[in-house]
């Protein structure tokens, strides 16, 4: 009998099978008279039908009455199961099935959600809580933090690690979800078109959704090359990696005090993979660790038998048992570590005030300020502290370990490639005088 999870959260309902993810489905609608499209189907019409949208239905999943002529919409509940409906026809869900979901939902909330799955194709085993889950199997022992991006908001939740990882509190933190860092790049990117083009991209509602269509290419490709060419209906606009940053950097800011205000001396902060899509998202706070897509699959899979209810009244489970102390082995970067300000390569130092990108040619390590073809990792400069992110299908190896999630360099770090002993060494230049 196969086994999964489907993690609740409105950036996009995941689902699961083992610890391979087979489905990502955005918490998005789309309801006119006729019919209901939800998920990708429906992200891709949202700015183009911008009055029929609704994607709020599962952070306010409730049986509130909502305007509609559409009479399998009366309310966001019916858009949940909608949801539900929609993502068994799009994958083979698992046989037995534990529910992730967010720490910000009520009693009343979960009840209603339970009741929704009971109704639709997903066979419910389990209900747990998704950020002590992602903790409870990696962290030391100590009070952490989990920073989940969701749609609308960024879900902060404080998970204490003794012999259990057991949820404390989590604090919602509103207007720093998915959706706002999207409306902040669609700013840069018409300001861009305007600027650059005298081509507004919010002129019609097709020209917009293309844009948004488009951007997390557009945005994925200024943080792996420091810059993008941005192209939307036959007009080229170019943005640069600061400029993104800069737009996140007031969010960024509202989460940044959140977590200062949770956190103790000792405490780890936990972010999600979502946060590797943000620039600037990987180097959140000082002390933080970026989590790998499944990690919430992976401890499930390990905590199963606690998790797993033999009768179908589910109860929810914010309690695990931790990880043993000696098997925990987390990097993370601190603020006692002195900053890199340079990388330091044969007999240059360069400086990282902008983009720099390490590539291999000929089985020989460099680095360099202008983008080449196939570059094998960038390190960018936000708030004063270097970041260095691989490029997917390199193998980069950082202080003798190999490295694939995004992570802060400190003055020492060495970087490199397997079997070679060429590397590129992080630094920090100090200046004295005038």
């Amino acid at each position: 009998m196969t086994q999964g999870v489907l993690e609740i959260n409105d950036c996009g309902l995941r689902v699961f099978s083992g610890t391979d993810e087979v489905l990502d489905s955005p918490g998005v609608a789309v309801i006119d008279n006729q019919q209901i499209l939800v998920g990708t189907a429906a992200l891709m019409r949202a700015r183009s039908h911008p009055t029929q949208v609704n994607n709020q239905f599962w952070r306010r999943l409730s049986l509130e009455s909502l305007k509609s002529d559409n009479a399998r919409c009366r309310h966001h509940a019916d858009l949940a199961y909608c949801h539900l409906q929609d993502i068994a026809e799009h994958c083979d869900l698992p046989q037995e099935v534990v529910l992730a979901v967010p720490g910000n939902f009520t009693r009343e909330q979960l009840a209603l959600l339970l009741g929704i799955v009971n109704e639709s194709p997903v066979n419910a085993v389990g209900l747990v809580d998704a950020a002590t889950a992602c903790i409870s199997a990696v962290a030391p022992r100590g009070v952490h933090l989990h920073v989940e991006l969701q749609r609308h908001q960024t879900l902060v939740s404080r998970i204490a690690v003794h012999e259990q990882a057991e949820l404390d509190i989590a604090e919602a933190i509103g207007d720093s979800g998915l959706q706002n860092f999207q409306d902040a790049w669609a700013r840069v990117f018409t300001d861009a078109f305007i600027m650059q083009c005298r081509f507004d991209p919010l002129h019609s509602a097709e020209v917009e959704q293309q844009l948004y269509d488009l951007m997390p290419q557009w945005v994925s490709r200024a943080m792996r090359q420091g810059e993008v060419m941005a192209e939307l209906d036959d007009r080229t606009a170019k943005v640069s990696l600061r400029q993104l940053q800069d737009a996140c950097a007031p969010i960024l800011s509202r989460v940044r005090a959140m977590t200062e205000n949770l956190a103790e001396e000792n405490s780890i902060v936990f972010v999600s993979h979502r946060w590797a899509e943000i620039p600037g998202g990987a180097q959140l706070t000082g002390r933080i660790h970026l989590l790998p897509h499944n990690c919430v699959a992976l401890s499930v899979t390990k905590h199963w038998e606690e998790i797993y209810s033999e009768t179908p009244a589910l109860r929810l489970v914010n309690a695990l048992s931790a990880a043993p102390a000696t098997e925990v082995a987390v990097q993370i970067n601190t603020a006692a570590e002195t900053a890199a300000t340079h990388l330091l390569f044969g007999h240059r130092a360069l400086a990282a005030r902008q983009p720099l990108f390490v590539y291999s040619k000929g089985n020989k390590l460099n680095i360099t300020p202008t983008p080449p073809d196939h570059p094998a990792a960038t390190v960018t400069n936000h708030a004063g502290r270097l970041a260095l992110r691989v490029d997917a299908g390199t193998r980069l190896m950082l202080n003798g370990e190999e490295i694939a999630a995004p992570v802060n360099l400190s003055a020492g770090d060495r970087i490199g490639v397997p079997d070679h002993d060429e590397v590129i060494t992080a630094i920090s230049v100090e200046h004295y005088g005038a």
